[in-house]
């Protein structure tokens, strides 16, 4: 039985409400896992193979792929024909009115399928990891995992939430976080559209209806696909980090070592973790889940600044050689823990693993890469041996 500290309450704050889109699709996400009860909490033990992650994980992944590719075409298809044939049937006017409304229309089909798609997959997925929504731990509710998941299925942003004052969006440029937003909200609905117009404009000014028409059926099924692809493998990220934050909080930092660390280096565990999220310029839950069980074990439930990457150089100047190896470690997980490193990022890590930055950079660039293979165990232990391991022998 564990003795480690939690906070129940953790200090977070939700900055916007739930959408409608985000509820319906929690709702309908709870409804898959009704009828499933855990009788114990999940490890990481209890988790099927890499072997076996790897070779269903794709099954379900190349499957929604080629669903999404079909639904893709098959949506396009009335509008196209409506364009071939029917197109002198009208005047102008109801041309684009009627071309305007079964464009509409199936366009609503098609996001509608897809979304359902994803949702299927994101439990699936969720399902194999052995997913129960009672069997949850201490994180905040925006962290769920059925939050989570429905968040990725539907390409919804992540919440914008305080906590511990930590910022990631401190360096990312308001107008930037603006035009993304609109973006990756419009990503399937207006490349939808765009592409249909494209289409039928060219074919429309060069008299070559026939050739050019026809394409938008291929164009929008491979988008499609496409998209579904980096649901799915943003979906399964989730999880898998999810799942090894977890093991490495609560495995592998065990009460014993917990206990050996001074207060100076829990305070640097925090500002590893907080300054890397910063430089990410983003909320993605992995990283927030990894800080928050770390600051609960570490009864950390305070405002300050452990973003500021001046004071984490400060802090490993003032450490020991070992203290500097768990910091560098802990910054590089941080960094492959959401499947991509920015540039910001990666010039934090360079001034955090300083004249050691191959050896660092190269641990972290692994891991990123055994996340991205569906390769959990394989990360959980060479996470594990990363953190445990004495600086003089890596």
């Amino acid at each position: 039985m564990s003795n480690k500290p939690h906070n129940t309450s953790p200090n977070i704050k939700k900055k916007k409400p739930e959408s409608l889109l985000e509820k319906v699709g929690v709702k309908y996400f709870n409804s898959l896992s009704k009828h499933v009860q855990a009788d114990r909490e999940v490890h990481l033990e209890d988790i099927p193979s890499d072997k076996v992650l790897q070779v269903v994980a794709n099954n379900i992944s190349i499957a929604a792929i080629i669903i999404a590719f079909l639904v893709g075409a098959l949506t396009t298809i009335p509008a196209v024909i409506f364009e071939m044939y029917l197109r002198d049937e009208f005047s102008t006017l109801n041309y684009y009115l009627f071309l305007s409304a079964i464009t509409l229309v199936f366009l609503i089909i098609e996001v509608g399928i897809l979304y359902w798609i994803a949702m299927r997959s994101a439990y699936t997925l969720a399902y194999m990891m052995g997913y129960d929504e009672k069997s949850q731990d201490n994180l905040p509710p925006e962290y769920d995992v059925n939050k989570m998941m429905v968040r990725s299925a539907l390409e919804l942003d992540d919440p914008t939430v305080e906590y511990l004052g930590i910022n990631p969006h401190k360096h990312v440029s308001k107008k930037w976080l603006v035009l993304t937003a609109l973006l990756y909200k419009a990503k399937i609905i207006l490349t939808s559209i765009v592409i249909k117009l494209i289409f039928q404009k060219i074919a429309a000014r060069y008299g070559l209806r026939v050739s050019f028409v026809w394409i938008a059926i291929p164009v929008t099924a491979i988008w499609d696909a496409v998209v579904m692809h980096y649901v799915i493998k943003d979906a399964r990220l989730r999880l898998f980090g999810y799942h090894l934050s977890k093991y490495i909080t609560e495995e592998v930092f065990s009460d014993e070592l917990l206990n050996s660390y001074s207060p100076h280096v829990r305070e640097g565990m925090i500002r590893a973790v907080s300054t890397i999220m910063t430089f990410s310029g983003s909320f993605h839950p992995n990283n927030m889940i990894l800080l928050i069980r770390l600051s609960q074990n570490f009864n950390i439930d305070k405002n300050s600044d452990y973003d500021d990457l001046e004071k984490l150089l400060e802090h490993l100047k003032e450490a020991s050689s070992q203290e500097q190896h768990l910091l560098k470690i802990l910054a590089g997980i941080t960094a492959g823990f959401d499947g991509k490193i920015t540039k910001a990022e990666k010039s934090a890590l360079l001034k955090i693993f300083n004249e050691e930055d191959a050896c660092y950079m190269n641990f972290t660039q692994a891991l990123q890469a055994y996340l991205l293979h569906n390769r959990l165990h394989k990360s959980a232990s060479f996470c594990k041996e990363a953190l445990l391991k004495r600086k003089e022998s890596i």
